[in-house]
């Protein structure tokens, strides 16, 4: 379908690596792009932090597909971005990730043909369930590198089958519990049980991973300057510390924002590259259908994290190029519990960082809803530190005794709700479950004139997801034959 609205002056509403990647692809298009930015610094949960002298990050760990011909590092390619100057490659000593339960450690290796070894020698029970497994991501994993994937972002899979959730596929295969756990994993990395988590997500999780795994080589600070350099190097414009307060509307068409400090910016176009539930508060009640504000307001979040950021003698406990995961499961395979941990130089002579995350609810710190970051008493802080400790003290069953370690940094629901405007401070955003998945869908035809969702809560979550969200609200501004123009 061709783009029936006109003009050239796009209002993005967040600097998250969404809003960024969409100004960008428009920008190169001889759009007037404007980002608008509520806190002081750009970049969302891809920014990282300094603490101590140490760069901590925050929603960027890992990532993967970001090797020659993968889909991601096409899209960093459309959007004249170096993966190189970024990036740098996992997996050497045959590792991305080790998973370890009570009863078994599984490590995920970097290719598909090597899961499939992996997973053979594990579970040779599980021969005729393993086979349709890989059979599936292979099937993925063609489709995702085929440059139509590019193309068609608003349906990639068109088998239905794959919106089941990857709990009820591996019931009808009669998986084993072990089997089951090493498959919940990328579930989880995404904020879905195995039970809800639909097989799409899974694979495309899983696929990305097998690709090829990178980190960061100096941290996301770096990468979000690399974003808003590229942004600007193409004529888009930044404004920071300055919030968007209301979307205009004229005649049912955007015509453009209104920021806190009052100033007013014309837009033929509004990218929201935030959560639906916040876009809501931008508008009018009566500038978007009811129905549209029911499905925005009920949908599920994914759970929220408390991360805690330590700095260890680097002599002692030297980067591990592979993430480690410490997983409790029950007797049906699901994971219950988990603790993710990344051992990375810090760039530090002397030290080296040890970030630990693991899920933390919402609802565990109500007490403190009403706060804001800085200022929530000494309470908080408290059971902050007592988590932190905790985690820091379980982490010695990996790593054994922690030299010099020392606790940075921690933060919580809280936090990200604050810096990023998350309604519970969801890392994920909206839940990508089976029960609303379509409702989730639903969301991206937003029914004003010239308004579009963008980063992760438009298609999937994630560094790729963020982006594919923004290379379908380009290619709804746009029309399909200039954006395919731009993206060979």
């Amino acid at each position: 379908m061709k783009n029936t609205l006109s003009g050239k002056n796009v209002v993005i509403v967040g600097s998250g690596v969404g809003g960024l990647s969409a100004g960008i692809l428009l920008a190169q298009s001889n759009y007037k792009v404007t980002v608008v930015e509520k806190n002081k610094l750009p970049g969302g949960l891809m920014r990282s932090y300094k603490r101590a002298g140490m760069d901590c990050p925050v929603g960027v760990h890992y990532v993967g597909a970001l090797g020659e011909n993968e889909p991601l590092a096409k899209m960093f390619q459309v959007l004249g971005i170096s993966v190189h100057e970024l990036f740098s490659p996992m997996g050497q000593e045959g590792i991305i990730d080790r998973y370890i339960f009570d009863d078994l450690t599984f490590d995920l290796p970097p290719s598909i043909d090597a899961l499939e070894k992996n997973l053979r020698n594990a579970f040779p029970e599980d021969s005729a369930a393993i086979d349709v497994i890989m059979i599936n991501l292979r099937d993925f994993s063609r489709r995702m590198i085929d440059p139509s994937f590019l193309f068609n972002q608003g349906d990639p899979f068109q088998n239905m089958d794959y919106y089941q959730p990857m709990g009820e596929l591996l019931d009808t295969l009669k998986a084993s519990a072990g089997f089951r756990a090493v498959l919940s994993v990328p579930c989880n990395l995404i904020g879905v049980q195995l039970d809800d988590c639909p097989v799409i997500f899974h694979h495309m999780v899983l696929a990305c991973y097998l690709f090829s795994s990178w980190r960061l080589k100096e941290g996301g600070s770096k990468m979000t300057d690399v974003f808003v350099r590229r942004l600007q190097e193409l004529g888009g414009s930044l404004i920071l510390d300055d919030g968007v307060k209301k979307i205009s509307l004229t005649e049912g068409k955007v015509s453009g924002v209104i920021l806190e400090s009052g100033t007013v910016i014309p837009a033929d176009f509004v990218v929201a590259a935030i959560h639906p539930k916040i876009l809501l508060q931008l508008l009018n009640e009566n500038d978007l259908r009811e129905t549209y504000r029911r499905r925005a307001k009920g949908l599920k979040e994914t759970e929220g994290v408390i991360a805690v950021q330590i700095s260890v003698n680097a002599a002692a406990h030297p980067e591990i190029n592979h993430n480690i995961y410490r997983l409790q499961k029950n007797e049906n395979g699901i994971i219950e519990d988990g603790v993710f941990y990344q051992l990375r130089s810090a760039n530090s002579p002397n030290s080296n960082l040890l970030s630990i995350i693991t899920k933390s609810s919402y609802s565990d710190w109500v007490p403190w809803e009403n706060t804001i970051s800085g200022r929530r008493g000494k309470d908080y802080e408290a059971k902050k530190m007592d988590i932190a400790v905790s985690l820091l003290q379980k982490a010695a069953d990996i790593f054994g005794n922690l030299k010099d370690a020392k606790i940075l940094d921690v933060y919580t629901p809280l936090t990200i709700r604050d810096y990023v405007s998350a309604p519970e401070g969801a890392c994920y955003g909206i839940m990508r479950s089976s029960r609303q998945l379509l409702r989730a869908i639903s969301l991206n035809n937003v029914p004003v004139g010239g308004l579009f969702l963008a980063g992760q809560n438009a298609l999937a979550p994630g560094v790729m997801g963020s982006i594919m969200g923004s290379f379908n609200a380009a290619r709804q501004i746009m029309g399909v034959d200039l954006f395919s123009q731009q993206i060979k």
